[in-house]
């Protein structure tokens, strides 16, 4: 039986900060260890490396460990932004209830709509890569199809309890780590050059078929390759309302995924770089990490790693569903939907204490996306991430602006890390600016801020008095635990 919903009255006061309006609905039964085995499993280090690594391998060369150091340290600033805001707003969300709360409602709003679009998005572009991967051992699995019935079954498995989900994924990340684990050994076991040689930005000159510098905006490139393959530390956000002791826990699970992740991916690539034995031919190859692979370990390996990083695929897909149904309910109990519909969205199931429509819905969405053209998703999703980072980085310096004296974590080296974000993202803007190819991509986003800004300001603030009124409020955790 679902649990009752608590109406709102037509005109409250606005709730102090540290009041306790929400009830607890959800089961927090996560520890710091199982928040992280999920959000790794969204992040899927193995897809990062042999999809993103890959087309860096080819684009960038010797440039992508330069590239993804660079966003390593780009990534570890933005976790400590997200694991100080996460700290003090312990709310279900991820970036919409951060952003609401730390910056306001008006960028909380347009967070919420790029998170909208972007995560079904995402599910449909991994959902239609699962075939591809598959495919070594069954033959004529159409991308499509495939797509369809992975989607299916992974909104189904999100809708069971957090606690099973979180087991699942946990097997799921260890098998992927374990191909991880094993290109790093084959690299570092067959090395064909020195250590120091990575150091030297080298790419594939297509004229001539040899090494040749790489141009510093290559370089700036790899960067922004690199920032999305490690996105996604921030994951740990969303299930702030279903993590033990959310308050230092939180903080912990976001710089810990972060760490781990960097490292999980820059270590194989790293290991690959130098365990090729002739580079020119590594960075010419279409699918750079399966042809060594292949060279080092042999057919059938390749195909076991390969099934592992379907599997990978898969798994990201189950943690991104669970994100994004809990998106959709933190929206829905905020009242930042219509009224009828946020009621119906902010229902929980009593038995798993889990927001199953709401997590459904999103479900759809990424089935429906799954029939866009796999190059307009991608190009649909390409500038988002920038956009949430730069809100989270703002929200961050407005939250220690106005609440110095909040309990909760608090980020090292302030206020470097917001404002050397603030910095590397503006130069992002300005490759993607200076980029035609760039430009439809960023173009969409700008649409969807757009959009976010316009919804608020025609819609939801004429509406303040019955719409955004727990904005402030918070899970009282000893009610929760009870």
């Amino acid at each position: 039986m679902e649990q009752p919903i608590t109406s709102v009255p037509a005109q409250p006061p606005k709730p102090a900060i540290g009041a306790a309006n929400y009830d607890a609905s959800l089961s927090r039964s996560l520890g710091l260890g199982g928040n992280i085995l999920i959000t790794l499993s969204s992040i899927s280090p193995a897809s990062s490396v042999f999809i993103l690594g890959g087309a860096a391998l080819t684009a960038f060369g010797t440039g992508v460990v330069w590239g993804f150091l660079i966003a390593g340290v780009v990534s570890i600033l933005v976790a400590f932004c997200y694991a100080e805001l996460a700290s003090a707003y312990p709310v279900a969300g991820g970036d919409y209830s951060l952003v609401s709360r730390a910056l306001g409602p008006a960028f909380g709003v347009v967070t919420f709509f790029i998170s909208l679009v972007s995560l079904p998005l995402i599910v449909a572009v991994f959902a239609l890569g699962v075939a591809d991967y598959l495919g070594v051992a069954i033959a004529g699995l159409s991308p499509q199809q495939t797509a369809l019935v992975v989607v299916v079954l992974t909104t189904v498995t999100a809708c069971f309890n957090i606690r099973t989900n979180a087991w699942l994924t946990g097997v799921f990340l260890f098998i992927e780590m374990a191909a991880l684990v094993l290109l790093a050994v084959l690299g570092f076991v067959h090395m064909e050059r020195p250590v120091e040689s990575l150091f030297t930005a080298q790419a594939l000159d297509p004229a001539t078929g040899t090494l040749a510098p790489l141009a510093i905006s290559g370089l700036m490139i790899a960067v922004t390759q690199g920032i999305f393959a490690y996105n996604g530390y921030g994951g740990a956000v969303y299930f702030a309302e279903e993590t033990k002791n959310p308050t230092k826990t939180l903080a912990r699970a976001v710089i810990c995924s972060a760490a781990v992740t960097i490292a999980a991916e820059i270590i194989p690539l790293a290991a690959i770089l130098l365990g090729a034995s002739s580079q020119e031919e590594l960075f010419g190859s279409a699918l750079p990490v399966e042809a060594f692979l292949s060279e080092r370990a042999g057919e059938a390996v390749t195909m076991l790693v390969l099934l592992s990083v379907a599997f990978a695929i898969i798994n990201a897909i189950i943690a991104i569903t669970l994100q994004a149904g809990r998106l959709l309910y933190a929206a829905a109990r905020d009242q930042a939907l219509p009224g009828r519909l946020s009621l119906r969205l902010r229902k929980v199931s009593s038995k798993g204490q889990v927001p199953v429509v709401a997590t459904a819905v999103m479900g759809v969405f990424a089935f429906a996306a799954c029939f866009v053209p796999i190059d307009v998703l991608l190009t649909a999703t390409g500038s988002t991430l920038t956009f949430s980072y730069l809100f989270i980085a703002l929200a961050a310096i407005n939250h220690r602006r106005t609440n110095r004296n909040r309990a909760g974590y608090r980020m090292p080296w302030w206020p470097l890390p917001p404002a050397l974000c603030i910095a590397a993202l503006g130069l992002v803007f300005i490759v993607a600016i200076l980029d035609p190819a760039q430009w439809l991509s960023l173009g969409i986003s700008l649409v969807f801020v757009a959009a976010g800004f316009t919804y608020y300001f025609l819609y939801l603030r004429p509406r303040s008095g019955t719409h955004l009124l727990l904005l402030d409020a918070v899970i009282d955790e000893e009610n929760h635990n009870a």
